[in-house]
């Protein structure tokens, strides 16, 4: 389990690094040196944590929870974001205020990533004064990030195709979200009862009917564009 939390924090890097390559350089700076001062500013939390605790947080039910839902909610607005720049025919955000939202979504998640990777330089760096480690962690932050970003933009030219990777890194990043937060532990028992098939039959068809009408709608939809 450990393990997969671990896929799941560099799925987390890749996705906000992905994101970030699609803003201007002084964003991406501005972004990262928010990250940095985050980072310099956690410096006092981040040295009262030890190995076990960490341990300890990552068994937690209620913090595997609460990590769930904010992994989930981060997973939406990435998605929604992808989604609605590749719906339109000419791949922009256009002039819609929550696309713009969408789009100016920083990634909170890279916050307490930041923080996790504080931790763990504090634990390597042994003898080493903690507000150097600090200060230059969060130089790194903010020097690197951006650059790191605009390699992306190097690596895959075509906004289209970052977009495009952006949208399948936020779709891994839901599924190792829900496998990593899961602990095992059934909060309700399911209980045995008959298949209600008629109710089964009528949800599969309501299901089968707005999907008919929305397939036609935008049919008929496209056609009148063409036209």
């Amino acid at each position: 389990m450990e393990q997969i939390i671990y896929v799941l924090l560099l799925f987390i890097f890749l996705n906000c690094v992905m994101k970030l390559s699609l803003w201007q350089w002084w964003q991406r700076f501005i972004y990262s040196l928010a990250l940095g001062g985050f980072a310099y500013w956690s410096m006092d939390y981040a040295m009262l944590q030890s190995k076990t605790r960490i341990a300890d947080y990552l068994q937690n039910s209620a913090v595997l929870q609460n990590m769930a839902i904010i992994v989930t909610i981060e997973s939406v607005f990435c998605l929604a974001f992808t989604l609605t720049y590749l719906q339109n025919d000419d791949h922009t955000i256009r002039n819609k205020w929550w696309a713009k939202v969408l789009f100016w979504y920083p990634g909170p998640l890279m916050f307490p990533l930041v923080f996790y990777l504080l931790t763990q330089t504090l634990f390597a760096a042994v003898g080493v004064d903690f507000s150097l480690t600090a200060w230059l962690f969060a130089g790194a932050v903010v020097l690197l990030l951006p650059l790191i970003a605009e390699s992306f933009r190097f690596l895959l030219p075509e906004r289209d195709h970052r977009v495009e990777v952006h949208l399948l890194l936020s779709l891994f990043i839901c599924i190792l979200g829900l496998i990593a937060t899961e602990n095992g532990k059934i909060v309700y028992a399911v209980k045995e009862h008959p298949v209600d098939w008629i109710g089964l039959t009528f949800t599969l068809g309501g299901f089968a009917l707005l999907f008919g009408l929305g397939w036609l709608l935008s049919h008929y939809r496209w056609l009148f564009r063409k036209s």
